[in-house]
């Protein structure tokens, strides 16, 4: 079975693509797809160091949040849920009652 949770490294790609293109504050006119990340919020398991969900929080000037985890009913990769996300036109984003914007 393919592991859904992600290492450490997967993890630090993440950052590395949220400091370059996602990070709060960073213009709209040169950045429109820009999710604008002000929170970054990993669960780590520590018996074996991975990764089983993240949060992002502060997106677009505080319109919601979005989650991923790595559990139940879940069959492709944190890491590639996530990074498709931050490499799509839309934010998609879910505000904090859960109703899609």
């Amino acid at each position: 079975m393919k592991e859904l949770a992600m290492t450490k490294e997967q993890y630090d790609l993440v950052i590395k693509e949220i400091e370059e293109n996602h990070y709060f504050g960073k213009s709209f006119s040169t950045a429109p797809n820009s999710k604008h990340i002000k929170y970054v919020r990993p669960n780590w398991d520590m018996r074996d160091g991975m990764c089983f969900s993240i949060q992002f929080d502060g997106l677009s000037c505080g319109m919601g949040g979005k989650a991923f985890g790595s559990g139940h009913l879940e069959s492709e990769p944190l890491y590639d849920r996530v990074m498709n996300w931050l490499k799509s036109d839309n934010p998609a984003l879910i505000p904090r009652d859960g109703r899609h914007a």
